[in-house]
């Protein structure tokens, strides 16, 4: 294995290790940081924006676990391609009023749920990961829990910055709070593969300046293409039994990924 090659007790660059290292991340840090503070000040909506690749998704599950550990009742729900019956049924499920198959009924259950959180003087929040790709039945599924009154929940959606305006017009004027996600700056990616190296047993680099260098400006800094990229450029790098990736290894590890496209 790879791992042992570099003196790694894990792999990485896993999704779960990427989300371990959102909090040495400037950029996500504050995204983390203005989520809380929609749900503390109970905003109703926020909307999480970035291109592809750039951490949204980690970041929304991250802050349903913080408000979690604060009380809250938080769910994480995926909207891509969702139309309006799926995505109501998994949010009725995901706050705990499940076994309905009803639209009506599961409506009532999710207004009687939130009265519940009401009374146990917590808040719900609801994620809506992918919101720009919810066909528009699903899309007024969160303009209806939008419309609910007196009840303590606050609704997060995710989009890609340039595919925003796909989101319905109600919607966007409730947005309370916008949060723009940017890629990260080559330092911040250099502070990420170090940090991620570092937590997976590793305290030397194990990636040469012009590697780093060349993995960002192959990735553009977006958080999901550095971590392919990097597992990648350690599996070949074992494989040449290399002191340190280098350069040519990352474009090496790109130009195959590029042939699979």
């Amino acid at each position: 294995m790879f791992e042992a090659y570099w003196g790694l007790q894990r792999g990485p660059f896993s999704e779960q290790s990427a989300r371990q290292s959102l909090a040495t991340s400037p950029t996500h840090g504050e995204a983390l940081a203005r989520l809380d503070f929609l749900r503390e000040s109970c905003c109703r909506l926020g909307l999480l924006l970035g291109p592809a690749g750039s951490g949204k998704s980690l970041v929304v599950q991250e802050f349903a676990r913080r408000a979690e550990r604060a009380g809250a009742r938080a769910i994480v729900v995926p909207a891509a391609a969702a139309d309006g019956e799926g995505l109501l049924g998994d949010i009725a499920t995901g706050l705990g009023a499940s076994g309905i198959t009803s639209t009506a009924g599961q409506w009532r259950a999710v207004a009687d749920r939130l009265a519940e959180i009401a009374l146990e003087e917590v808040t719900a929040v609801v994620a809506i990961d992918d919101l720009d790709r919810a066909t528009a039945d699903g899309q007024a599924v969160v303009e209806r829990l939008l419309a609910l009154c007196d009840v303590p929940l606050t609704i997060v959606g995710t989009a890609r910055t340039e595919s925003a305006r796909r989101i319905s017009r109600p919607i966007l004027e409730q947005v309370a709070l916008r949060i723009d996600l940017a890629p990260w700056n080559e330092d911040e990616t250099r502070a990420y593969l170090q940090s991620s190296l570092s937590q997976a047993g590793r305290n030397q680099p194990a990636f040469d300046d012009r590697a780093v260098r060349r993995l960002f400006e192959l990735s553009g800094g977006a958080p999901r293409k550095v971590n392919q990229l990097a597992q990648l450029a350690l599996l070949a790098g074992a494989g040449q039994n290399l002191l340190q990736v280098d350069a040519a290894t990352i474009d090496g590890v790109e130009e195959e990924l590029s042939v699979g496209r």
